[in-house]
């Protein structure tokens, strides 16, 4: 989906790709077949994120795209996903250094406790 919000972004919500463009600007580290692609362009036309017109011109099998709402909406949900994931590794460092602290103070005062008990 991001190949394809970069690619319509640039012409107003539209544009006229071909597969092969599509596949080379999916990052080699996702495991993503050309077998994947059809399935995949139908899955965002029925979650109403594009809509979809196969065409043929001058021999070359091209995708026609528009972004419907959810389309547009999918830049700022991604923003939103990553500040979740964002906010949630900072605030489990900051839970492991509160439970650091914790132990540390605790420490003493177990320590004096301990030779209390042992007397």
């Amino acid at each position: 989906m991001r190949v394809i919000y970069k690619q319509t972004t640039k012409n107003k919500g539209m544009c006229l790709i071909r597969p092969v463009d599509l596949m080379v600007g999916i990052p080699y580290s996702l495991e993503f077949k050309a077998e994947d692609l059809e399935p995949t362009m139908r899955a965002l036309v029925y979650d109403e994120y594009i809509d979809l017109v196969e065409s043929d011109k001058k021999g070359d099998f091209y995708y026609c795209i528009t972004l419907l709402k959810k389309g547009f909406a999918f830049q700022r949900s991604e923003e939103q996903r990553l500040r979740a994931r964002r906010s949630s590794i900072i605030s489990k460092v900051l839970l492991a250094l509160l439970g650091a602290a914790v132990a540390f103070a605790a420490k003493p005062i177990l320590n004096l406790i301990l030779n209390a008990i042992k007397k």
